[in-house]
Parts: structure tokens; sequence; C-alpha cells
């Protein structure tokens, strides 16, 4: 065979390989670009229903991946290979990897279980464990939650469903426990009654499901103990909470009442003097 010939035959092979090769990279761009934008209008839809944002994050989460892979098939099926095959090599090697990665499997489940059970949704307040803070979102994986101070802590969802979960926004209100301590020389109608005022004069505490109970809890070593039990909105607890703190400590300094600290007195006991027997033996 000639050079010329080898050349031509060179060139009749390059030209279609070029060709599908650029029709592949347009597939693989093109249809990543709309699998991303599908998920945008996929969430953007689901937003606008009744579906919780936990639901909505699992699903655009899952169906971003679904699509990925799809056009990762189409654009490798342009290129003139065998789709079959590779399906076929992919569930192969989607047995292994599954069985390598049990671990992410499970992850996969527990946010599925997450997802439906729903023991807490996007923006709740949570506590798992040793950890808390608020959930910014669930996906087939993680969840993450975003603390008081901005940090982000990141669960594996398998560790989310193993643990304990204290959901402080599922319900609409909550109680807020409070205690202060006066002393034993105080007048405690006089302190129950500027506490009602206070508990009074704040629109945040609430009548329902039962108004604002004060009464005596404990005798201590130091004073007596008040207890004050108020209903207000989970959002307004620790707003309510520092408040009441703060307005309580101006009024009882104003009224003059005493809020005790724990104090030790020492009695000192002088040495008694040696008996006459004793100086004389000496």
């Amino acid at each position: 065979m000639t050079p010329q010939e080898i050349w031509n035959s060179f060139v009749a092979w390059l030209l279609p390989s070029l060709l599908r090769l650029l029709e592949a990279g347009l597939i693989f761009f093109i249809g990543w670009w709309l699998s991303k934008l599908l998920v945008r209008l996929l969430k953007r839809g689901l937003s606008r229903t009744k579906v919780s944002a936990g639901i909505i994050s699992f699903l655009c989460s899952f169906c971003k991946i679904f699509l990925q892979v799809i056009v990762g098939i189409m654009a490798v099926a342009k290129l003139g290979m065998d789709v079959s095959s590779i399906i076929a090599a992919l569930a192969t090697a989607g047995v292994a990897v599954g069985l390598a990665l049990k671990d992410s499997m499970s992850n996969v489940a527990s946010g599925l279980q997450i997802v439906f059970t729903r023991p807490f949704e996007v923006g709740h307040y949570v506590s798992l464990d040793s950890v808390e803070g608020t959930v910014e979102r669930i996906e087939m994986l993680f969840t993450t939650l975003r603390t008081f101070d901005n940090k982000e802590i990141i669960i594996p969802n398998s560790k989310v469903t193993d643990a304990v979960i204290t959901n402080y926004s599922a319900m609409e209100t909550r109680r807020l426990d409070l205690k202060y301590m006066i002393s034993y020389t105080d007048d405690i109608f006089l302190v129950k009654r500027l506490l009602n005022e206070l508990c009074q004069q704040d629109s945040r505490v609430l009548t329902q499901p039962e108004p604002p109970q004060i009464a005596v809890g404990e005798h201590g070593d130091s004073g007596v103990f008040i207890l004050v039990r108020l209903w207000c909105k989970s959002g307004d607890y620790w707003p309510l909470y520092f408040s009441m703190q703060e307005n309580v400590k101006l009024t009882f300094d104003k009224e003059g009442v005493t809020i005790p600290f724990n104090q030790m007195d020492i009695h000192i006991t002088p040495e008694a003097a040696p008996s006459p027997q004793k100086e004389q033996a000496m």
C-alpha cells in the first residue's frame, strides 16, 4: 500500500471519528447543562407545592445523579460503543461497589427513611445525640446541620436514624422553666406578685395551654427557690428566656429582693487556758 493510500485511509477513518467525538461532546455538555436545568425546574415546581423541603432536597439530589448517568451513557453510545455491554458492566460494577460501599447504601436507605417518616424537616432545630443545630439539607447520603455559631455539621444518614432525635421545632409551643432563689427573709408573696407582673407585661408569654405558674419549689441551703413555668411559641423560647433573666434581676434590685449566693460562716473557738494542775505538772 502506497503512502498516499495509507493517508487516504487514515483521513477516511479520522473524519467520521472526529464527527462522532464532536457529537458525543455536544451531547455530554448540553445534556449535563440540561440535567442541571431540569433539577432546578423540579426544585422550583416542588417548592410551590406542599411537599416538605426535606423531600424536595432528597429528590433533587437523586434526580441529578440519575440524569447525569443517563447523559454519560448517551455520550458513550454516540461514540459507537455497545451500550448494552456498558449497562451490563455498570450493573456488575454496581453490585461489587454496593458490597464494598454497604455503608453508603445504608445511608441511602436511611435517607429514604428520614424523608418518608419525617422525624424532622428542613428548618427545624434538632439535637442528634451530641450535636444540635438547624437542619439545612437532607440528601441521599448525608444530613447537614447549621449550628447557632454558623458551623456546618455533616452527618451520615445512617447515624441520624440510629441517634436519639430531639426536635425542638416540631411543636408550635414550648414550656419555659425558670428558677430563682430568694433570701429566707424576703417576702414570698411580694416576689410572686413581681414575677406574675413581669409575665403579664410580656406579650410572648401565652395563657394556653395553661397560664404562667409561679410557686415555691424548694428550700435550699442558702435561700428559697421560686419556680416559674411559662408557655411560649417555640421561636420565642430563647428571646423570652434572656429577657426574663434580665428583667427579673432589674426588678429584684429595684424592690430590694435579695438573690443570695453560697456562703460559709466560720466560727473560731479560742484555745482553752491550761488548768492549774497541768501548770504544776509542767
